[in-house]
């Protein structure tokens, strides 16, 4: 059994996809989000199972892992600035949950946790060249998630040292993708205003934005290949395209797929803006890491990746 922690979210949903189509047996945690997917639908009560959770609560969490039986956690819950959080509140989910995950699965003697960690543990540093996993982080976070990122994976590393836990952090970049609703991923946004036929009207931001976008089925499938991989050298792995994309190529490949798409990208009234802060990165990471020991490569470059989201925006149907 494998449990997902904020199950019901984006990559949850998506990774619990692919693990349920090769027959594994997954349970995902609910909190705030109680919707259960389309895509998952027909897995539920089957070999999925959704159960509602708290993770600030040790004990809550110790009795789900003992009473389904878990072997391996992937710890993806995660609260943001979004809808005003309070910062007390962020951190006693993100920090607190985290440590009672850890302590529950070494209570339990799960070996195995993935922590869903971010590019953003790399903000403030004005390198050009794709970020390694050596590299020394600065201690200065702008938001929420990047501060408390930093602090699950000290965390996962002094539960590998004190018990020999395979508490391993996984440095994700922006993921876009079916489910995704986030303000700062304009890739997603794009894909489904044209998806509904709408216009997409970003006039006002910088087509040349880059990020190391990865599309999820492709962060799904890294992430399966780290849970079964028989052993893993490493206790921090990058997890992304390997290489920068802008917003104009995303721009691109709806118009290829899309011809009669009306996009206004870079082209209003007004100064061109930016979703990064002054102190997210300009550069990609580098997955040599994690292809080196599990043989991952991404498959979806941003025309395929608008492909596939195109297809599953205007059907409904996950292939």
């Amino acid at each position: 059994m494998i449990l997902i922690t904020g199950g019901l979210g984006f990559l949850g949903c998506n990774l619990a996809r692919l693990l349920c189509d090769a027959g594994e047996q997954v349970v995902l945690t609910s909190n705030r989000n109680v919707e259960v997917p389309s895509l998952l639908a027909p897995y539920v009560d089957k070999i999925l199972k959704i159960i509602p959770l708290d993770i600030t609560s040790l004990e809550n969490v110790s009795q789900a892992i003992q009473q389904l039986g878990v072997k391996s956690i992937v710890h993806a819950a995660i609260r943001s600035e979004k809808g005003d959080t309070p910062l007390y509140q962020a951190m006693h989910v993100n920090v607190t949950g985290t440590i009672n995950v850890l302590e529950a699965a070494h209570r339990a003697k799960i070996k195995r946790v993935l922590f869903i960690s971010s590019e953003a543990v790399y903000q403030g540093m004005a390198d050009t060249t794709p970020f390694r996993e050596e590299e020394r982080l600065t201690i200065t976070s702008d938001r929420f998630i990047p501060g408390t990122k930093k602090a699950g994976e000290i965390l996962c590393l002094m539960y590998c040292k004190e018990y020999g836990m395979e508490a391993v952090s996984i440095r994700l970049t922006r993921v876009y993708g079916p489910l995704y609703r986030g303000i700062r991923n304009l890739a997603g946004l794009m894909v489904e205003s044209a998806a509904k036929g709408k216009p997409i009207a970003l006039g006002n931001y910088d087509p040349a934005e880059a990020h190391d976008f990865i599309y999820i089925k492709d962060a799904a499938r890294a992430l399966v290949l780290l849970l079964e991989a028989p052993t893993l050298r490493h206790r921090i792995y990058n997890l992304g395209f390997g290489r920068l994309t802008s917003v104009g190529e995303f721009a691109d490949a709806i118009k290829r797929l899309l011809p009669e798409a009306e996009i206004h990208l870079g082209d209003g009234p007004g100064p061109v803006v930016s979703t990064k802060t002054p102190m997210d990165i300009n550069t990609c990471v580098d997955i040599s890491r994690i292809r080196e020991e599990t043989g991952f490569t991404p498959e979806f470059d941003p025309y395929h990746g608008v492909e596939h989201y195109l297809f599953w925006a205007r059907h409904g149907t996950y292939k």
